[in-house]
């Protein structure tokens, strides 16, 4: 039985965390750009909202500006609950804008939870790494050894 190299897919696990990893530097890396080089403006809060299904709560904010060359932009912003509870209450946020960044809006009250947020998803992906690395690690071993065994062909004998 040859079944055994597909423990080798397990490999996939430590790489997804690995990439979940680069993916929270490069949010981190678009928060302090945005931070650095984005314009400062006020927007409006259209419309805010929580929800709460079973334990789970988040929501949404829809912003409203005007740049400085006339556009009105309105984007719609998924929240987690830690930076909707300090918005709740708050008609006009002030935020950073930097079009065709990697974060384009940055809202300036919650900018330190989200930074927060952003290492704390990535503590959690590098802990879920060096766990999915060290069982990888034993189930390769263990293919290794099952594959260079030898392989004993099963012979099924009638008896009448």
């Amino acid at each position: 039985m040859k079944n055994y190299k597909f423990l080798y897919l397990f490999w996939l696990l430590p790489l997804s965390f690995l990439f979940l990893i680069g993916q929270q530097g490069l949010v981190y890396y678009g928060i302090d750009d945005t931070f650095e080089n984005g314009t400062s403006y006020t927007a409006e809060v259209v419309d805010f909202d929580l929800k709460q299904i079973a334990a789970q709560t988040n929501g949404y904010i829809i912003l409203r500006f005007e740049t400085k060359t006339g556009e009105e932009i309105e984007r719609k912003l998924s929240l987690p609950i830690e930076m909707a509870g300090e918005l709740q209450q708050i008609r006009v946020v002030p935020i950073r804008y930097n079009p065709g960044g990697w974060q384009e809006i940055l809202l300036l009250p919650t900018i330190e939870t989200q930074k927060n947020l952003v290492w704390t998803n990535a503590l959690m992906a590098f802990v879920a790494l060096l766990i999915t690395l060290a069982i990888a690690i034993t189930a390769h071993r263990f293919a290794n050894k099952k594959l260079s065994e030898e392989q004993e062909e099963l012979v099924f004998e009638r008896i009448d």
